[in-house]
């Protein structure tokens, strides 16, 4: 936990302007918080911390990305691993229950809703620096309250790498594995072998029964 006395550094990723304008805005009006740096992409991210120390990384989930560009939950899996001690703020669209719980189980800092008012981005931003602990908006309480609980019997998503996860949410959406390949830039074979892990592990044998469970679980 930092001291709130000390100058809190952020580093803000959203590929809109608009919205990467309003977030530092609302940031910079915050008590001691000073946006240091900005990108528009996962891997303009990842280059801005490789320069710039921040105490606060605050970073959209989804962004517009090349091939090889680093992007959802293969960015968020990066950060954790490689800054382990700057907290993450997701500030997302996203509604997705599967994968925001997901999400919460990695240990991001905090959640908000682009749905919700700035004002909660800023009140999260601000826990999250004074307590060191994680914490949600008040959307995010909500649809994390709904996607809290599997049902008994239920294939548990959480078993599932993050690779696995992103893998099964995108064929669940009908995309093809080739297309899921170019997306994430990985070879086809190992998206089908991540795949097959993935219905190994959810115990489930076929396309259709991959779907329903993934939709079940708010994947969809």
């Amino acid at each position: 936990m930092l001291n709130a006395s000390c100058r809190t550094r952020v580093v803000i990723a959203d590929d809109h302007p608009v919205i990467q304008l309003a977030v530092a805005d609302c940031l910079n009006s915050l008590p001691g918080f000073r946006v240091v740096a900005t990108a528009a992409s996962g891997d303009g991210l990842i280059s801005e911390l490789a320069t710039q120390e921040a105490d606060l990384v605050v970073t959209d989930f989804t962004m517009q990305q090349t091939d090889d560009d680093k992007d959802g939950l293969r960015l968020i899996t990066h950060l954790r691993r490689a800054y382990e001690r700057t907290p993450i703020v997701v500030f997302t669209m996203l509604t997705n229950s599967g994968v925001l719980s997901r999400l919460s189980g990695m240990g991001v800092a905090g959640l908000v809703g682009k749905d919700e008012a700035m004002g909660e981005l800023g009140q999260v931003c601000l826990r999250v620096i004074r307590s060191g602990k994680q914490c949600l908006s008040p959307g995010m309480e909500r649809r994390l309250a709904v996607a809290g609980v599997v049902k008994p019997g239920r294939p548990d998503f959480q078993m599932l790498t993050p690779r696995e996860l992103e893998v099964v949410r995108l064929f669940s959406k009908g995309i093809s594995l080739t297309e899921i390949a170019r997306m994430v830039n990985r070879s086809l074979g190992t998206v089908a072998t991540q795949k097959r892990s993935a219905m190994r592990k959810l115990h489930v044998d076929s396309n259709i029964d991959l779907v329903t469970c993934a939709r079940e679980q708010g994947l969809v």
